[in-house]
């Protein structure tokens, strides 16, 4: 790992020297899938950061990402901060409100983004964008009739003399948080703090040379930019960019990934496909059942050294558990030695049937504010419904209201042109207050749920919404759920079907049906999902549900970039459906 750098450019350089030959990144085109080294990269690099400086940008200066992952992110967020410049990252997926507010908040006087449509896409919310000088178009396009916009040129041949950023101190990069309740805020990160987040990480599971990422989740996410980006270059790891998930299983295939980051919401699906799969036939419903059963009593053997499988299980898993599982692991690529799943909880549900198939899956907890990694835990060493423990360096406690505190070095350096609420953030001796409940035991630590979003209800029960809609989410009936209650009696749900799924569910319930809304469909489906719900209190059980065929997506409005329903714009949207429900 190179470890003695105190700036990413000067670990950028530091890996350049030690493997400049090594395969840095593979990245889509035309052709297929195209390697590059890390002294092609280092090329593009220097001839990217000589055209920042012929533009005249001055170190501290914003410069905002618009562009999709892939080699062209990676360069350009190199070399502006080689030169001195803070990255600002946009979500392509975001609605032009939420990405211009980033632009104008952080005051970015240059936007690169791939071609035009993309820019012309986010519409007359570009026109108040006072600091914004000039767009940058990859693509080589020409700007139309926006003057700010013009085809990027560079020199063939170029260097920088300006020296390398060398204090750790310095703001690397602003990455706007999600936003769920209000506009997002600029989370101000510095070399120091992402480069000791990366190698903290590195330390509780080892990375190698020899190991490929394959990378899906988008780089204006922490998440992805920090364990998916930062940590392979300081370890010479492989990265390959991903297409799209609607190839994914095409590049899980061609890549064969040794490590691989995702949200909980693949590996759900990942399950329901596997599951429905095997329930095709009664002898593969049966068997699958069976080797979930008998996997899953393996792993806990491996957590108890008191424990021990016993014959039968042994015989069967040689026999026939064996060569399911391995299935399983195929439709990963066959490779995988480490999946880390992030963002959001994983149900109980796929854990354990993952952890059963021997799927290396492991869990963490982190935030933008935190640099963004935590806690973390190794696959030789996990719990199940628990994000691991502090990464070393890093301290945690419970507060009041149990919430969650965080103290290391990777926190954020406050939150961009925001005192007050970065005061709020991090208080005097250090503790950042990530505004979530836990548990901590033995060190482990389990992750109750936004405080914000605990639904008080009219009983005086507080229930946490977050392992509810897991549960209703691991039903392959449902795409999206979101749980709602607060001043009222009971919890009710609205949730988004699979569309085709839920079809032939309800026909089988209650034959010609046409209306999903229809109250005794509804009533079955509430009894189906309650079936998940053995873990949750009686009191937090969904009473009723409100189905919708309409999946929310980020220009709706209700979701984040990240995907997380935003629980007031969910129930303002369908207050007078809830209403009906309560009446």
């Amino acid at each position: 790992m190179i470890g003695q750098a105190k700036t990413i450019p000067e670990a950028f350089l530091e890996r350049v020297k030690a493997t400049p030959s090594a395969v840095a990144y593979r990245d889509a085109g035309s052709g297929g899938f195209q390697d590059y080294n890390w002294s092609d990269i280092a090329q593009r690099v220097a001839r990217r950061r000589a055209a920042f400086a012929e533009a005249g940008l001055k170190p501290g200066d914003r410069v905002a990402i618009f562009l999709p992952n892939g080699i062209e992110w990676v360069v350009t967020d190199l070399a502006a901060m080689a030169q001195g410049l803070v990255t600002v990252p946009l979500y392509g997926r975001d609605s032009p409100a939420n990405i211009c507010h980033v632009m104008r908040d952080s005051g970015a006087t240059l936007c690169l983004t791939d071609e035009f449509e993309r820019w012309a896409d986010l519409g007359t919310e570009t026109h108040s964008l006072p600091d914004l000088r000039n767009v940058w178009l990859l693509s080589g396009e020409d700007g139309q009739d926006d003057t700010r916009v013009s085809a990027y040129t560079e020199n063939n041949i170029a260097e920088s003399s300006e020296p390398l950023p060398s204090d750790g101190d310095q703001l690397a990069t602003i990455i706007y948080t999600s936003g769920t309740t209000g506009p997002p805020k600029g989370v101000m990160l510095s070399h120091g703090a992402l480069l000791w987040n990366a190698r903290a990480v590195g330390q509780v599971n080892q990375i190698f040379e020899d190991d490929v990422f394959l990378s899906i989740l988008p780089l204006a996410h922490g998440f992805e930019r920090s364990l998916g980006w930062l940590c392979p270059m300081l370890n010479g790891s492989t990265v390959a960019y991903g297409r799209s998930i609607e190839v994914l299983a095409e590049d899980l295939r061609s890549q064969r990934p040794t490590i691989l980051l995702a949200v909980p919401r693949l590996f759900e699906k990942a399950h329901h496909k596997a599951v429905e799969r095997a329930q095709s036939s009664l002898i593969g419903g049966f068997l699958m059942k069976q080797t979930e059963r008998t996997g899953w009593r393996r792993f806990q053997t491996t957590l108890d050294p008191s424990l021990s499988s016993n014959l039968l299980d042994r015989f069967f898993w040689s026999l026939i558990g064996a060569r399911v599982a391995a299935r399983i692991r195929d439709a990963f690529g066959g490779r995988l030695r480490m999946v880390i799943s992030g963002g959001a909880p994983l149900s109980a549900q796929t854990f354990r049937f993952m952890a059963a198939m021997e799927v290396p899956l492991i869990e963490g907890y982190g935030l933008t504010e935190a640099g963004p990694a935590a806690t973390g835990s190794t696959f030789e060493d996990r719990r199940l419904e628990s994000v691991g423990k502090a990464l070393p360096g890093a301290e945690v406690r419970t507060g009041p209201k149990q919430e969650l505190l965080i103290r290391s070095p990777g926190l954020m350096m406050g939150y961009w042109g925001n005192p007050s609420a970065s005061a709020k953030a991090i208080d005097e001796d250090g503790w950042l207050h990530t505004g979530d409940a836990a548990e901590i035991e033995n060190g482990w630590v389990r992750i109750k749920g936004r405080i914000k979003d605990i639904l008080v209800l009219s009983t005086g029960e507080n229930v946490n919404p977050m392992p509810i809609e897991s549960a209703i989410q691991s039903d392959p009936l449902i795409q999206q759920a979101c749980v709602l209650g607060d001043g009222k009696p009971w919890c009710s749900a609205v949730v988004v079907i699979d569309t085709e799924r839920f079809e032939k569910w309800a026909e089988n319930q209650i034959p010609g049906v046409k209306d999903f809304n229809d109250a005794h469909l509804r009533k079955s489906l509430r009894n189906r999902l309650l079936e998940k719900m053995d873990n949750i209190p009686p009191f937090a059980r969904i009473n009723a549900v409100h189905v919708e065929v309409e999946p929310w997506t980020l220009e709706s409005g209700l979701l984040t970039p990240t995907l997380k329903a935003k629980r007031p714009k969910v129930a303002q949207r369908f207050r007078n459906e809830l209403n009906a429900l309560y009446d």
